[in-house]
């Protein structure tokens, strides 16, 4: 369940994540991943986080790599707005940074 706010902002049930609902279908249509699908990515033990300097201008933004439903890198675009994670871009990982997802991945679990 999610709530939206003045007819475009979408908020997560816990008020963990928010995103803009016609970001969110455009990325659909990009990238064939939806906003909502990919929240349990940020639960991911080895969820790596980077900063994100070549869209930082205007705001701090972060991108991160991490395993959803155990099949699916994902690499994320996001920033931090009101205390929520705001989404900004979600897609399938392209193999490098699946690679560096790995390696991170076995160097924590030994």
């Amino acid at each position: 369940m999610y709530i939206m706010l003045m007819g475009k902002t979408i908020i997560s049930k816990d008020n963990r994540f928010e995103w803009d609902e016609e970001k969110n279908s455009a990325n659909i249509e990009k990238h064939g991943i939806a906003f909502e699908e990919i929240l349990e990515v940020f639960d991911d033990p080895a969820f790596l986080i980077g900063y994100d300097f070549e869209h930082s201008e205007k705001e701090d933004r972060y991108y991160g790599i991490g395993n959803l439903n155990g099949i699916l890198i994902v690499l994320v675009f996001f920033t931090e707005k009101k205390n929520r994670i705001r989404l900004i871009s979600a897609r399938q990982a392209e193999k490098e940074l699946r690679e560096e997802y790995y390696d991170y991945f076995k160097k924590i679990n030994g």
